[in-house]
């Protein structure tokens, strides 16, 4: 495996999957991920169950939530500020967060292990956004976390965004219990 295809990133466990783009012409060509060089960073199988997709006009902040399930997330067309946050009790980098801008200039997916949290603000006119997790949505498995938590420290690129009503009523990171 080429290890400048797969990169740590500041959070343990978390990593960035960026392969080769072949563009020409007529647009491009890419290979979002293969499982095998996955499972291999990994040492584990990865293993999804459903794929979701999201679109989002600018100003859009969708997160962030945090689930017991991974995620391979990718900003399919726009542009996004990624957000991860780590949610894990026993991860050396428990508190902490990671920010990337992916899309139209960073074509590469964002691997998170579970209860990473993860949110994403909108930074072109409209964003895909399109992910894979390794169980079933259902009702009350996920929660969330303020976006603007003074705690986490992140330095998100807009200063109010637009928000679901249920984003609004996050609490903030020492209230929660993982």
């Amino acid at each position: 495996m080429d290890n400048q295809i797969i990169k740590d990133t500041p959070l343990e466990g978390v990593f960035v999957i960026d392969r080769p783009n072949f563009s020409d012409e007529r647009g491009f060509f890419k290979e979002t991920f293969r499982k095998s060089e996955l499972e291999e960073k990994l040492g584990y199988e990865f293993v999804p169950v459903q794929q979701n997709h999201s679109r989002s006009v600018r100003g859009v902040l969708r997160g962030i939530h945090v689930a017991p399930w991974s995620k391979l997330v990718y900003c399919v067309n726009g542009t996004v500020q990624e957000v991860v946050v780590d949610l894990r009790p026993k991860s050396s980098t428990y508190g902490k967060s990671f920010s990337i801008v992916l899309g139209e200039e960073k074509k590469a997916c964002l691997y998170l292990p579970p209860f990473c949290g993860n949110a994403f603000l909108t930074l072109s006119e409209t964003a895909d956004y399109a992910y894979l997790v390794t169980d079933y949505w259902a009702p009350g498995k996920e929660f969330g976390v303020a976006w603007n938590d003074p705690d986490l420290s992140i330095n998100w690129q807009i200063s109010a965004p637009i928000l679901s009503e249920k984003d609004q009523q996050n609490p903030r990171f020492r209230e929660i219990k993982v």
